[in-house]
């Protein structure tokens, strides 16, 4: 009888120390996740904050604005971060349901003129990442399509 509680008692002992390891090894991953974004996201914000104002706004013709060498060298880096930021998610090392808070706000970014002129002089650089590729020209398509519904 004391042999048959001491094997349940093992067993208990066992199982409760499974299931705090899973614990733990989850919420490192998350922590994980979750400082990456943070990281990333405070890179892209201060090379934003590096733009002018001009750079933000959805005109049209504020792609048409002279660029200075620093301001393209910034839209690249930010576009190059959130590639980065789409390739962790890709294979795992940034949870979806973090991505997820921000990708309207990304797409959104890339979807304004002066980021989408950025895009368009490097587009072939992205040729060998296929997937960043599509998933541009869906946030591509989907402001376009945006814009053609808001002009009727």
């Amino acid at each position: 009888m004391l042999e048959h509680i001491l094997r349940f008692m093992t067993l208990g002992t066992v199982i409760v120390g499974s299931i705090a390891i899973y614990a733990a090894v989850h919420t490192n991953n998350r922590r994980l996740g979750a400082d990456i974004f943070l990281r990333y996201s405070d890179r892209i914000s201060d090379l934003r904050r590096s733009l002018p104002i001009s750079a933000l706004v959805e005109q049209e013709d504020s792609c048409n604005v002279e660029k200075t060498p620093e301001e393209r060298r910034a839209a690249q880096e930010v576009i190059y971060s959130i590639f980065e930021l789409y390739e962790l998610k890709v294979y795992g090392f940034l949870p979806h349901a973090i991505w997820k808070i921000r990708e309207p706000d990304i797409e959104a970014l890339l979807s304004l003129p002066f980021f989408q002129h950025e895009l368009a002089t490097f587009e072939n650089r992205f040729a060998r990442h296929p997937r960043f590729a599509r998933w541009l020209d869906q946030v591509r398509r989907s402001k376009a399509h945006s814009s053609s519904l808001t002009r009727y």
